[in-house]
């Protein structure tokens, strides 16, 4: 099955998610599903490989073989049984592979694809960035691996918004209300006025550029949600979820 594009020649960017990419029976459409995801996902999935215990140079080959497994097997068909969710499904498979791998004594199977494959290139300074991120000490390794996920969602997200503004000349307003945003949206405790002025913008016409920069990080939000969940029904759970990930003390 060949991946459909659009009239113009893109690929499309709604239905044709990141999970329906990864389980297309199409080698290639599969395979540069993976790539996008090792590219996107490799560090959260680190730390949570960090977290049950292992040091910086076995949580790369860990990593590297469980990638490598997934590739080789083809398991992303099974996803729908782990709430149709990427980020669950990925948790408990690099689980049951770590146990797996810990009772085994022979040769990983995963050696079988080179280690030169750049699909499996690690970031070379991921234990710095590891103990530079995860400096609170007792976080349980299914909330650490939560937090990754949606943090580094959240930047793709803002990244997708920066660039939408920027090609629509409202870099200035985005800059302005970025910290608003950031802040959970509301203007309350931040000077109105002063923001308007900065803006060359009345009062009412700021809160309703808030408004509508809300709505489009909401979108954009639930779109990057909607490439890891299996139907769109499942978009608002994940996002509770991942929320709720971000609220936890623990």
């Amino acid at each position: 099955m060949s991946e459909p594009r659009h009239p113009n020649g893109q690929f499309p960017t709604t239905e044709w998610t990141l999970v329906a990419r990864l389980k297309d029976e199409d080698a290639g459409v599969s395979g540069r599903a993976l790539d996008e995801l090792c590219t996107q996902y490799h560090f959260p999935l680190y730390c949570l490989i960090r977290s049950r215990g292992l040091n910086h140079h076995d949580a790369e080959d860990a990593l590297h073989d469980f990638l490598a497994k997934l590739l080789r097997l083809q398991a992303f068909s099974e996803i729908e049984k782990e709430k149709g969710r990427l980020r669950t499904f990925l948790a408990k498979s690099l689980d049951r592979f770590l146990i797996t791998r810990h009772h085994r004594e022979k040769k990983r199977e995963a050696r079988e694809v080179s280690v030169h494959d750049t699909r499996f290139q690690l970031d070379p300074r991921l234990e710095q960035r590891y103990e530079r991120e995860t400096s609170s000490a007792g976080i349980a390794p299914d909330v650490l691996f939560d937090r990754q996920w949606c943090a580094l969602l959240l930047q793709r997200v803002l990244a997708r918004l920066e660039a939408d503004y920027m090609a629509n000349g409202k870099t200035e307003l985005l800059t302005a209300l970025k910290p608003v945003l950031m802040a959970g949206g509301s203007l309350r405790g931040h000077d109105t006025a002063m923001l308007a002025a900065r803006l060359s913008m009345a009062e009412g016409a700021l809160r309703t550029a808030l408004n509508r920069l809300l709505k489009d990080y909401r979108k954009r939000l639930e779109h990057e949600v909607r490439q890891t969940v299996v139907s769109k029904d499942d978009v608002e759970a994940e996002i509770a979820d991942l929320m709720c990930s971000l609220a936890r003390k623990d």
